[in-house]
């Protein structure tokens, strides 16, 4: 009787928070979150009434828990109403629990139990965030990006301590308040210190799948939709990443309250042991401000700060429609991540943010100097590094051109270790600013007089060229290419979606840990097949323009590395062909019979791409390394060259449906070719029979 009680007293408030929010035009967080607070009390009750003592349990002792928390701030408010689908949702069930309530009790409970249940979109969102976090790689890109973000604390503040102090000595005792050089000897002590808290936040996340904070990467925190032992399978993807995440969010704040510790102390004007004991008394027991803060400075080194109107509202849609979260899986922590990239470069006062804490003046000031100018001294060093060669940035604009050099083993993003390409592309936040720095170094090469003049159409192509290769953006990108050319692009799309949807991507990344290869995908189909362990293989391989097999490979083990590297050849042949500004295109998918057009079929088409490819590549050689090739000018090696190109491919033309050729090694003078010259009886050449002989550092053989 007295479970009935609590029960109706429960549906009458509910029915008042209702109320309240239909009245309201615009609904705030705040209104929002308690009429959902009165759906959740009221569905726990109703479990309670029917006898799930244990459930309704569980679900107020978690309720209580964040309604006593320390910091249920606007951030927190706004998620827990994206925990019950958003503020058009619940208003929407607000305004249909009104409806039900004059239809009787029984009526008004079935609804309310509705109302708190998980969608149909809300389990495939569950189910499609989770198969792209499966991969293991993307939980090592996390762990990297934060452990480098926290670190490079260190050096921000030391800087910003230095501005200070040069402030201080200009003006003396007018100087507002500054960072002091004591606050980042406790900040660098709270970084290994908070590495023990850390590990106990993320030993009780990984156990519970709950964060401490409400705020966390997987937005629309509703996403434990799919109920049962497989909701719990399927959600440990986003599980690790917010045990991860908790790891470094308790670094974060044990950095921030240390170092709120000794200014706090300073401020008292204390001293020697008094300022010591205070110190400590602090740190053991920090005011809810300082919490506040650390909560704060935890969510911004973890790219999870609530983002501003615009940013919010294109999180809420996609939190609220299938179609967006597929195409926009992620809204905050890229958004978070642009912005902790542009503080930390020439584009600083750009942001919003940053031309706030600049007028704020005093330790505000000096931090977001200090951000600006560590990030822009870093990024020059990279510029420097790539006009040197050392570093590269994107591909170059002509497809041609940027075909020879992968066949070279040339990779965009990379740092340059000794002939190995190493990917720097996936190191967010910082990433972003070494790759601008890069491509402003690189770009200019691929360019006209009149687009090298113009440093803007520079930066934006250099900016637009990171963005769409970072991961978390690839989907908005792709999905952008398929709507402005559908004919085009609509079909990748399609089977990229499919293959995210169908096949997880750590399954996806198992079968390349298998199967270096790059494969060819037609079709969904195929698509699902490249990312299934053990029939991969069975695909046709991509081959790149001399008719090799594109494999991937990663630095360490391919299954949890998320950095790509390749092998520069060196070779002549490529390093000649760009020097004369000569392509070597992708051979024709068509051929012609009886004066109709034809398509090659698939096999038909990899075996032209390979015997092609090798011809190609032997006359090329045997040609550049020819006594008489350097006694003609640039055009006129252009013109042997482009006659060499077209000698193969119609020789391997005829040779496609030949099971029996044997391709000849790769380097070395095909059967009846000898004497290379002879097709270009204007050039006076000589034979050479051996074409590695004028190219003695290049390895071939």
């Amino acid at each position: 009787l007295a479970a009935r009680q609590i029960l109706a007293k429960s549906g009458n408030e509910m029915v008042n928070a209702a109320r309240r929010m239909q009245r309201l035009d615009v609904v705030g967080d705040d209104v929002a979150a308690k009429c959902r607070e009165h759906l959740v009390r009221h569905a726990a009750s109703q479990e309670q009434v029917a006898g799930i003592t244990a459930e309704a349990g569980r679900a107020l002792q978690q309720f209580r828990q964040a309604a006593s928390s320390r910091a249920v701030t606007g951030e927190v408010l706004s998620a827990f109403v994206r925990s019950g689908g958003g503020e058009g949702d619940l208003k929407q069930a607000a305004e249909a629990l009104i409806d039900a309530a004059e239809l009787g009790p029984g009526k008004f409970s079935a609804l309310v139990r509705d109302a708190n249940k998980p969608k149909f979109r809300d389990k495939v969102s569950e189910l499609y965030i989770n198969s792209l976090l499966s991969n293991p790689p993307t939980h090592v890109v996390n762990m990297v990006s934060n452990s480098l973000t926290a670190m490079a604390q260190i050096p921000e503040y030391a800087v910003a301590s230095g501005i200070g102090a040069a402030r201080r000595a200009a003006i003396g005792n007018r100087a507002s308040e500054s960072i002091l050089a004591s606050e980042v000897g406790a900040r660098t002590f709270g970084l290994v210190q908070g590495v023990k808290e850390g590990a106990a936040l993320f030993a009780r996340a990984l156990k519970t799948g709950d964060a401490d904070d409400f705020v966390s990467k997987v937005e629309g925190d509703q996403y434990k939709a799919i109920s049962g032992v497989k909701g719990e399978v399927i959600r440990i993807p986003t599980r690790l990443l917010t045990a991860e995440d908790q790891f470094f969010k308790g670094v974060a704040r044990r950095m921030e309250l240390n170092a709120q510790a000794v200014r706090i102390a300073q401020r008292e004007g204390l001293k020697g042991e008094a300022r010591q004991a205070r110190i400590a008394e602090l740190v053991a027991n920090p005011t809810d401000d300082m919490m506040a803060r650390a909560m704060d400075y935890g969510r911004y080194l973890t790219f999870q700060r609530q983002l501003g109107p615009a940013g919010q509202a294109v999180s809420n849609f996609t939190n609220n429609s299938l179609t967006g979260k597929i195409v926009v899986p992620f809204v905050r922590t890229p958004i978070n991540l642009l912005k902790f990239a542009t503080e930390r470069s020439p584009a600083a006062p750009l942001l919003k943010e940053w031309r706030a804490d600049f007028a704020a003046g005093g330790e505000r000031r000096d931090l977001a100097i200090s951000k600006m100018l560590i990030g822009t001294g870093f990024a020059t060093v990279f510029y420097q590094a790539a006009q040197q060669g050392l570093i590269t940035g994107a591909a170059p604009t002509d497809p041609k051109k940027a075909r020879l050099m992968y066949a070279d083993g040339w990779q965009p993003y990379s740092v340059k270790v000794g002939n190995r390409y190493i990917s720097y592309a996936r190191m967010d936040p910082f990433s972003t600013t070494l790759g601008v720095a890069a491509d402003m170094a690189t770009l200019p090469d691929g360019m006209s007089d009149k687009q090298r003049e113009n440093m803007g159409t520079m930066l934006v192509t250099s900016i637009m060229g990171n963005l769409s290769n970072k991961s978390w953006l690839s989907g908005v990108s792709a999905a952008t290419e398929a709507v402005s050319d559908p004919q085009r692009y609509a079909d990748n799309w399609i089977e990229r979606t499919a293959g995210s949807f169908a096949v997880p991507a750590g399954v996806a990344g198992a079968a390349r840990q298998l199967d270096p290869v790059l494969r060819e995908r037609e079709g969904v189909g195929a698509a699902l097949q490249a990312r299934v362990p053990g029939i991969s293989q069975n695909l046709l391989p991509r081959r790149d323009v001399f008719g090799e097999p594109i494999q991937l490979d990663s630095l360490g083990p391919d299954f949890v590395s998320p950095f790509w590297q390749s092998q520069s050849k060196n070779d002549p042949v490529v390093a000649e062909m760009l020097r004369i500004h000569q392509s070597v295109s992708k051979v024709g998918r068509q051929y012609s019979q009886d004066g109709e057009r034809l398509d090659y079929s698939r096999q038909q088409y990899d075996r032209y791409q390979e015997i092609a490819g090798r011809l190609t590549y032997n006359r090329l050689l045997t040609l550049v390394a020819s006594p008489g090739y350097s006694a003609v000018d640039d055009t006129g090696k252009r013109k042997l060259a482009s006659k060499a190109i077209a000698g193969a491919r119609k020789t391997a033309r005829g040779l496609i449906d030949d099971p029996d050729y044997p391709l000849p090694p790769r380097g070395q003078v095909e059967a009846g070719e000898a004497d290379p010259w002879s097709q270009f009886p204007d050039a006076n050449g000589a034979p050479a029979n051996d074409p590695w002989a004028a190219f003695p550092d290049a390895g071939g053989g």
